[in-house]
């Protein structure tokens, strides 16, 4: 069987060549991330449309294609992903610098305390204040704060050696935390769990992928499946006819009786009855494929008659139990979803664990300060380092309360409760796909079996014709061993369906459905 590669992009998807007999895909078929369902319904266009007659031949990977462009669920999956990534990114926010920016200015005029003999009665000052600061936190839980102050003073006040007087002062502040929010993990907890939520996210649109795309195949092979029953039907009714045709003839010479040449006439009756009902089954089917592969939403293709241009083969695939279970832990949504599940728990748990220290903070400050009768000269002191001050010291607080010991044993709790589901469904994944794995050997045995009997009816009907136009044969038993023809034929059909049918399930089970039909998802 040919293989196909798609890449399924957020919002786009590359649109295939699809072979239509009698049908122009004209631009609004193939257009990129615009389609017939993103348009207002145009009731007219759909009214118009079922008055022609149109065929569409398509292949399998022409109707994935269809399915996955127009998918509504496909759609909404694959814009999880996107916000999951603003998610990592506000995580990420947290480790940012924030810069600050202030400035004040104050006039102040008042009676002054001190004597007159020194100082005027009315005490008047202005300030000026431009301030300027850098903080924010590292991955290891410290904290910086970068602070740039400047002041311009001035005032009337006699003892105010230098009027106006400028401050400048810079001054680094460092807080380390030792035990309460210490740690490159407790700071990192945020951006990891929403890491592993985009991780999910995108395995839930994988895993959507896979359902629609088996799904769609599915709906190909089954409608196949009626096509060629209902072909099979067809012929057995032409056969019959021809039949009757020559009983006919027999009757008239005296060569057949009436019994026969009624039986005959009955059997047709019987035979176009069983026809009109596999015509309404494949309807039906193709009606589901339109469905799936969204055909059914568009005006220029929901009437028209699907003509399938691939058909099923027989093939062994030779696929071991042990290679299939490691597949299935490789590569399942699910279950990758339900480890990642666990390594967040596990991150919560150590952080929850972490809010039970006391917050024990080391804080150290070093600052450089200048001040003068110009702004240039207190800028001058500060970068000559002459006046500085610096300090250390410890900050203490002592949780009180039970609530962080609660939620400590809740998130454990919690783990337990996904572990014992994480073995529950490991062990579901070894039963799913060994059964699908057994189902996968007896179809193909079935189908063997099918065919073998499909060519033994084959050859005794042709044996039996013999007898019947040589006279040694009823027409009665000449009808039941064509009927046994045809059923031999459909159950062979039906056999090789059921076997593709297996190893689509198989392929799903295992979460190899895209990497077998080469389809590639990105972000």
């Amino acid at each position: 069987m040919k293989k196909f590669v798609f890449s399924i992009v957020i919002f786009v998807f590359a649109f295939p060549h699809v072979v239509a007999a009698e049908i122009p895909l004209d631009s609004k078929v193939n257009e990129g991330s615009e389609s017939a369902t993103d348009s207002p319904f145009d009731k007219q266009a759909f009214i118009a449309s079922a008055a022609e007659k149109r065929i569409l031949k398509i292949g399998l990977v022409d109707c994935i294609a269809f399915a996955l462009k127009n998918n509504s669920e496909i759609k909404i999956k694959r814009i999880e992903p996107k916000i999951k990534t603003d998610d990592v990114k506000i995580a990420q926010s947290g480790f940012e610098p924030t810069l600050k920016l202030d400035a004040a200015y104050a006039d102040n005029r008042s009676q002054s305390s001190s004597s007159t003999l020194f100082s005027p009665a009315v005490s008047t000052s202005t300030a000026v204040e431009f301030n300027a600061g850098l903080e924010g936190k590292w991955i290891t839980g410290t904290q910086y704060d970068i602070d740039f102050k400047n002041t311009k003073y001035k005032s009337n006040a006699s003892f105010q050696i230098i009027n106006p007087y400028y401050q400048s002062e810079a001054v680094l502040t460092l807080t380390q935390p030792l035990l309460k929010g210490a740690g490159i993990l407790v700071n990192r907890a945020d951006i990891i769990i929403a890491q592993n939520n985009k991780v999910n996210s995108l395995e839930d649109f994988k895993e959507e992928t896979m359902i629609v795309v088996s799904t769609t195949k599915k709906a190909y092979y089954n409608y196949i499946y009626y096509i060629r029953r209902h072909d099979i039907a067809g012929i057995l009714l032409d056969w019959t006819r021809q039949l009757l045709d020559i009983t006919k003839t027999r009757h008239d010479k005296g060569l057949a009786s009436s019994v026969d040449l009624l039986e005959i006439e009955s059997a047709v009756a019987q035979r176009e009855k069983e026809l009109i009902a596999l015509e309404s089954n494949l309807k039906k089917s193709e009606d589901e494929l339109k469905v799936v592969t969204n055909l059914v939403d568009d005006p220029e293709l929901w009437n028209t008659e699907i003509v399938p241009i691939d058909q099923p083969q027989l093939s062994l695939q030779e696929i071991t139990l042990v290679e299939s279970l490691e597949n299935a832990f490789r590569y399942r949504p699910d279950y990758i979803k339900k480890k990642v599940d666990l390594e967040s728990k596990d991150i919560r748990i150590k952080v929850a664990k972490n809010q039970l220290y006391p917050a024990i903070d080391l804080v150290g400050s070093l600052g450089l300060n200048g001040l003068a009768g110009t702004y240039r000269q207190a800028l001058d002191h500060v970068n000559d380092t002459d006046f500085r001050d610096w300090g250390v010291g410890i900050a203490i607080t002592i949780p009180w309360g039970s609530g962080d010991r609660a939620d400590l044993d809740k998130k454990k709790l919690e783990k337990m409760q996904a572990l014992f589901s994480l073995k529950r469904f490991e062990q579901n994944i070894i039963l799913d796909v060994r059964d699908k794995l057994r189902a996968v050997d007896i179809q193909y045995r079935q189908v063997q079996a099918a065919q073998l009997v499909e060519e033994k009816e084959r050859k005794h009907y042709a044996a039996q014709e013999k007898r019947y136009t040589a006279g040694h044969l009823s027409t009665h038993d000449l009808l039941d061993y064509r009927f046994r023809l045809s059923l031999a034929e459909v159950e062979y059909l039906k056999a090789l369906i059921d076997y593709k049918v297996a190893l689509i399930d198989l392929d799903k089970a295992q979460g190899l459905t895209l990497v077998k039909n080469d389809i590639q998802l990105e972000e």
